[in-house]
């Protein structure tokens, strides 16, 4: 990590590593003038990254609830973590559909999001956008699109989201 912080090319990187430990050695192996360290994970995986300075994430939550990313980014930025787990408990339902999902097709869903799970959160982002009036489109194989009823759950689940808590 030291070293492509020292690449005139590299500007950030997006990690995917799940332990906070891995995290915080990779963050401080750098300047952060030179290079900034992403939690590539999501906001779940960020909520932790952010007592340790991590400044910023990657989530497929962001494109069906872009402002509860952005309230959990400044919620982090103000230190307030009693608003972060707010905000966390509302876009875990998200994680909690997409466990719900993944058992029904007979996968692991208490695994990170596209390993076991079969990328089902592909199909429920893609379901989320339509249903939020954008084109999502059919998911490609081998991943899988919701079935009806699981779509009409994910309409009820986001129209019961609202706004972020305060």
């Amino acid at each position: 990590m030291a070293r492509c912080a020292e690449h005139p090319h590299i500007v950030a990187d997006k990690e995917n590593t799940p332990e906070v430990t891995m995290y915080r050695a990779m963050s401080q192996a750098i300047d952060p003038a030179k290079m900034t360290v992403l939690c590539g994970l999501g906001d779940l995986q960020f909520s932790y990254e952010a007592a340790l300075g991590c400044p910023g994430f990657v989530t497929w939550t962001a494109n069906i609830l872009p402002e509860w990313s952005l309230a959990l980014l400044d919620a982090a930025d103000a230190c307030d973590f009693a608003r972060v787990r707010r905000i966390i408990a509302g876009t875990g339902q998200l994680y909690d559909f997409v466990g719900r999902c993944a058992r029904r097709r007979g996968r692991d869903p208490w695994v990170l999001p596209g390993y076991a799970s079969g990328h089902i959160y592909v199909g429920i982002l893609k379901a989320a956008l339509e249903i939020q009036g954008l084109a999502g489109g059919p998911v490609r194989g081998p991943g899988d699109d919701l079935e009806d009823a699981e779509r009409a759950a994910l309409q009820d689940l986001l129209a019961g989201l609202g706004a972020p808590p305060d």
